[in-house]
């Protein structure tokens, strides 16, 4: 009786929506006739829960399952960091559709070992500069905004000072993925090898799954992990975080009605 009313309540207080009608806020997602997706690992997936106690929230395992899933009508909407949402919208413009309010801010950043504070000084010093240059606005206009961004040709240092071990993860176009010809592209690669470079270094890149990316910084079996990290006040105390790199509200992003 009491999950009865529950349902009841919550049809009483946001009404009875259609779910075929047009989702134009992300107010009326919080209601148990919407199924809102999102990976379950992220920040980004509490951030909704939160929101929507009302919704019938369906967890998935990567970003990258989300857009079948809502294309299929699996779920009425995805909830992940704007970025990844705003390039997915620009890939199908006559199918999604990323609404204009977020529901909380987004923090990430790179992650590290706490015993790296000098390393990590350092890559502040980067993101610093790469903000005041004009590199971030044009790197974040080229891979978040463009349909289908290309990697740009990126020198390597002439005489590395050393080499540095870095890691990301291939499941979040277009931040760090595969491309079609399986080479490891996006965002963050980008910037790895524009951090190397600055530092003068020689990137090693590695890939493993996102929910090993903070043990491997944390204790040491890489130098520095960039993939979109989820800054918490948990993992703080686990990992040393860089300033954040990039503008990663969570977003809601819904089909296109026809």
């Amino acid at each position: 009786m009491k999950k009865i009313s529950l349902l009841l309540l919550s049809f009483l207080l946001f009404g009875c929506a259609n779910a075929t009608t047009q989702i134009t806020t992300v107010y009326q997602l919080n209601n148990p006739i919407y199924k809102v997706g999102g990976s379950e690992q992220t920040e980004s997936y509490a951030a909704a829960k939160k929101r929507f106690p009302y919704a019938n929230m369906v967890p998935y395992s990567s970003v990258e399952e989300l857009f079948p899933a809502l294309q299929t009508e699996k779920i009425d909407a995805a909830v992940f960091d704007r970025p990844s949402l705003e390039h997915a919208a620009s890939l199908y413009k006559e199918a999604f559709v990323v609404l204009p309010e977020s529901l909380a801010d987004g923090h990430v950043a790179i992650a590290s070992s706490h015993q790296k504070k000098e390393l990590m000084n350092q890559v502040n010093a980067f993101i610093k500069k790469y903000k005041a240059d004009g590199t971030y606005e044009n790197m974040y206009k080229r891979w978040v905004k463009t349909g289908h961004p290309e990697m740009p040709s990126i020198k390597e240092p002439k005489e590395p000072k050393g080499t540095l071990k870095f890691a990301t993860e291939t499941l979040n176009t277009p931040m760090n993925y595969l491309n079609e010809k399986g080479e490891l592209v996006g965002f963050n690669v980008e910037l790895i090898k524009r951090l190397a470079l600055y530092l003068n270094v020689k990137a090693e890149i590695v890939v493993m799954d996102y929910d090993k990316l903070y043990d491997a910084a944390a204790t040491g079996k890489v130098d520095l992990a960039v993939a979109s990290m989820d800054v918490t006040d948990v993992m703080k105390g686990y990992v040393l975080f860089s300033d954040e790199y990039i503008d990663c509200p969570v977003a809601v992003m819904v089909r296109k009605v026809k």
